[in-house]
């Protein structure tokens, strides 16, 4: 392919050619990406797919954020991880030939890439070294989830909060929620958040709006979030 093709499909691509799994691909797996993607947008609290759901391809966040829940027998489902732009999901059910484990919604308008279904299962039929390549996502994820499970069993209350408010502030600072979005988010109460946040707040550390926090202190946030 010549060069122009490649300058092309890293500009179609991005951020995700620059972030995430698919920044850590080579070029060639990029290419068969950008001729198979779409791009998609996702309104705030849109559904995306259901756990039970048949799979429907892949899907990468360019900009906005994911909501991942799991659904419990007889309870609501549990939202397990706010994902960020260069997360990927929805590799691992074409692969295992299974129906979807989660449900994905999109936490806010949402910039999306999505691979169909169709084009992955003819790639994973006829290319056996993109198991490989995607096999990795599902690692990636893997080790998402084991490391949250960690976090949950280890940490205080206000480490896990502090770790929560480092990984989703955006470029000033900004976290956008409130305590009960935190603590679905955590999987915790109302009144653990508000203690929490308050040991936080109460220093300087955080501060407070309509439906947003704000990192004060990074630094002194990163010492908290290691509180075991």
């Amino acid at each position: 392919m010549n060069q122009s093709f490649d300058e092309e499909a890293v500009l179609r691509l991005d951020p995700l050619d620059r972030v995430g799994w698919l920044a850590r691909q080579p070029e060639e797996f990029k290419q068969w990406v950008t001729r198979n993607g779409r791009w998609r947008t996702f309104a705030t609290g849109e559904t995306i797919y259901l756990a039970g759901d048949e799979p429907d391809g892949m899907y990468g966040l360019a900009a906005g954020a994911f909501d991942i829940t799991f659904p419990l027998q007889g309870d609501e489902p549990v939202i397990i991880h706010r994902a960020e732009p260069g997360f990927w999901i929805g590799e691992a059910a074409p692969m295992a030939g299974a129906t979807r484990l989660v449900s994905l919604t999109a936490a806010f308008e949402s910039k999306v890439l999505h691979i169909p279904v169709g084009p992955l299962n003819e790639l994973l039929e006829h290319d056996p070294g993109c198991w490989r390549v995607l096999y990795e996502q599902s690692f990636s994820n893997l080790t998402v989830a084991l490391t949250l499970l960690a976090e949950a069993l280890s940490l205080t209350p206000r480490a896990r909060i502090a770790k929560l408010l480092l990984r989703l502030a955006d470029n000033d600072g900004r976290v956008y929620g409130n305590q009960d979005d935190l603590g679905r988010l955590l999987g915790m109460t109302r009144s653990s958040v508000r203690r929490a946040l308050a040991s936080i707040a109460d220093v300087g550390l955080v501060r407070s709006g309509y439906r947003w926090l704000e990192v004060v202190d990074a630094e002194a946030l990163r010492r908290i979030s290691r509180e075991g």
